[in-house]
């Protein structure tokens, strides 16, 4: 493997980050550097923002310690993380809003969490605020990473402002109209929706190709990276793309795949397929994304209830299918957050972030062989 390291958040309700201070980040990065780790994954937009923005229309909570320095501890972190001889990558979760802020009422009804909308790059007005926000962040942080990542999370549900552009290309791909596609029946070992899915494959192609467009011409030539999606569930495993269309409509991209529960009990080698076989024979370089210090999905009884248990796992399917880049979701957990709580992690089997961080590393050291990285 090329890197391993954490994928992680400055941004509100996360949870890791975003109370983070100077000597936080000196510590985590130290831990890091000790323990072999050489990648790191920031997020500075998420369902909220985890940066200082000139965007009206994104969040700005004062609590959130990267817009009240602005932007200073996220110059700070990738600067010191440098020195520590890591690569660094750049993400942006770009079609799901807080919508308070941002203003638009989403096209798809039901909110996330209470107040995040998602959105689709079709609904009018979305396309160009993604882009103002790519230029944005590019513009801030660009010259301090190695590479970017675009997520486009939820971005491929059916709505009204959708039909006629489904129709006209249905059409120009010989397939059928909308009100066809919509006759569902209900046969379990049937998938059904290989039109919309190759439909919206070709709309998520589209954006990023006019986000690539837009970043080499400020100047920013790093490697991209998308993700795809996967559902997981009791004895079904379904991708959200068509993953050879969108190889060959994004030829210079990587691809960040998952287990969307992040259990890796369930449906443990279909997911590796999915995520790490699959994507190699269509020639990928592939960013496989686990569960790091991350308590996600702590409320469902037994199915996850021990995080060494799932680090090991993880561990030992990147030695057998080898993917590009492993990330740990989560490197620590400060506040009780959505994804990474200080109060649910005690039940986890660590009494903080911290402590369960270096023993994650110590797992991937023994696992992997991993060694401290030299200094560039």
């Amino acid at each position: 493997m090329k890197e391993i390291g954490f994928w992680d958040y400055t941004c509100p309700r996360h949870g890791s980050l975003e109370r983070y201070s100077q000597q936080d980040w000196d510590r985590l990065l130290d831990d890091m550097a000790a323990g072999g780790f050489n990648s790191l994954v920031l997020c500075v937009k998420w369902l909220t923002t985890g940066y200082r923005s000139r965007l009206s229309w994104l969040d700005q909570d004062s609590q959130c310690t990267s817009i009240s320095s602005d932007n200073v501890l996220i110059h700070y972190a990738f600067q010191q993380a440098r020195k520590r001889g890591m690569r660094l990558w750049l993400l942006a979760v770009v079609t799901q809003y807080h919508i308070p802020s941002f203003g638009i009422e989403p096209a798809r009804s039901t909110a996330r969490w209470g107040d995040i909308g998602m959105y689709d790059p079709d609904q009018p007005g979305i396309a160009e605020r993604i882009l103002e926000l790519v230029d944005e962040i590019i513009g801030l942080f660009g010259s301090e990473v190695d590479g970017l990542i675009v997520e486009m999370e939820f971005c491929d549900a059916d709505a009204f402002h959708r039909v006629p552009i489904y129709n006209q290309w249905a059409q120009a791909n010989g397939r059928p109209e909308f009100s066809k596609i919509k006759e569902v029946i209900l046969e379990p070992r049937s998938y059904p929706f290989s039109e919309w899915r190759d439909f919206t494959t070709d709309r998520r192609i589209e954006m990023l190709q006019r986000i690539e467009k837009m970043v080499r011409t400020k100047g920013f030539q790093g490697p991209l990276s998308t993700i795809s999606e996967v559902g997981n569930g009791d004895m079904i495993l379904v991708g959200n793309v068509n993953l050879a269309r969108l190889r060959a409509g994004l030829p210079h991209w990587s691809l960040v795949t998952y287990d969307s529960i992040y259990d890796r009990r369930v449906n443990r080698l279909a997911t590796m397929d999915f995520c790490v076989n699959q994507p190699h024979r269509l020639g990928f370089e592939v960013n496989f994304l686990t569960r790091g210090v991350m308590t996600f999905g702590a409320d469902w009884g037994d199915k996850v209830d021990n995080l060494a248990e799932q680090w090991q796992m993880s561990l030992e399917d990147a030695e057998s299918h080898q993917p590009e880049r492993l990330w740990f979701m989560g490197s620590d957990a400060r506040l009780d957050g959505l994804v990474c709580s200080n109060v649910k992690l005690p039940k986890w089997g660590f009494a903080d972030g911290r402590t369960a961080r270096t023993r994650l590393m110590q797992m991937a050291s023994n696992t992997l062989g991993r060694q401290p990285p030299r200094k560039r």
